[in-house]
Parts: structure tokens; sequence; C-alpha cells
């Protein structure tokens, strides 16, 4: 199917494209237009995880309860000509809503200037700081782990050699593995090293 041409795949299969090609754009402000629309389950799923890792700013409108609830920590409510903002996810929004019998227009972004939504904001930042912070330590430690096992891998091939009689009866050939080895494990020293730093630093 990766052969295929734009022209010849669904509406749904040229979705999964435009969303694979933003998430690799390295963008830092995303803005969608109801993503999940024509994906099957599976697909929005990794639509919902890609999202949650995802370091930058997500702008989406969606009619899906389910996938706000899962993605979204501020909603955004167009109310007459006014913006009202809610610092959570769908049923916080539902839930705040069927509390508040205060006119909508009071808890109005474009309007507000108390202090108490100014101490919202800053909260909020700080929550979206953290968990910014947290993402890209599980990220740079996948990362890590990755790189460990790979030299790993490589290292056990290249110790499997030093048994093998036609490297280990050749002084040259010898001496290029052995010294691959230790050219790894000094690499392998570091990433271990990195990888606690990284481990402890939650």
């Amino acid at each position: 199917d990766v052969f295929k041409r734009i022209k010849e795949i669904s509406g749904g299969e040229k979705g999964r494209v435009s969303l694979a090609k933003l998430m690799l754009s390295n963008s830092n402000f995303l803005i969608l237009d109801e993503p999940t629309n024509h994906l099957d389950i599976q697909s929005k799923e990794i639509l919902e995880d890609a999202l949650n890792d995802y370091l930058g700013t997500v702008l989406y409108v969606s009619h899906d309860r389910y996938f706000i609830n899962r993605t979204a920590d501020r909603i955004i409510e167009l109310s007459g000509k006014k913006l009202n903002e809610y610092l959570g996810n769908y049923d916080y929004y539902l839930e705040k809503k069927a509390g508040n019998n205060a006119p909508a227009e009071s808890v109005s972004v474009v309007s507000s200037t108390s202090d108490s939504s100014s101490s919202g904001k800053q909260d909020y930042q700080a929550m979206k700081a953290e968990a910014a912070r947290k993402r890209k330590l599980e990220n740079d430690l996948k990362k890590c782990e990755e790189k460990i096992a790979k030299l790993e891998e490589e290292k056990k091939v290249l110790e499997d050699k030093v048994n093998d009689p036609s490297v280990a009866t050749n002084s040259v050939k010898l001496q290029e593995v052995v010294g691959s080895i230790n050219e790894i494990s000094d690499k392998l020293e570091i990433l271990y090293e990195e990888w606690e730093n990284l481990a402890s630093a939650d």
C-alpha cells in the first residue's frame, strides 16, 4: 500500500497520511479539524497516543467526546461572541457547565482580568510545562534504552566472533574485533550513566 498514489487511496487512508506527515514535521503547533473522522478504532488510539506524547500545542475541533476526554486538557467554548476557557477535559467541562449558574461571559478568556483567572492561567501553564518536561524525559529515556539495546546486540555479535576459529587464529582480525568491542564498551558506559541520570531525574 505504501507505493499507492494518493489519488488511489480512500478518505481514511488520506487522513492517516496527512496525520503521519504532521507528526513528522517537527511543528510545535498543530491545528486539526475533526482529526478522527474516517479513522478506525485502532487508528484513533494511535492518534490519541501520538497527541498525548506530542511536545507542542494542539488546537482541534472534534465531536468525538471520547477522543476529547482522552487528549484535551483545555476546552475553549464559543458562546455568542465570547470564548470561554475550561482547564480540563470534556467531562470537567460538562461538570463546570452543569454547576455554573453564572453567565458564560463571566468566565470569558477574552474579557476576564480577575486575579483568580490569572492564577488559573499560571497554574495551567505550570501544569503544561511539567507535563512537557515529563514527556521529554520519557522520550529521552526510551531513546537511550534503544541505543543501549542496539550496542549490546552489536557487542554480543562481536564477542561471538572472537570464538570463531577463523578470527581467533588471525591476530589482525582478532585485534580489530577486540578493538571494536572495547569501543562499544566505552560507549555503553557513557549510555549507562546517562540512563541512570534520566531514570533518577523524575
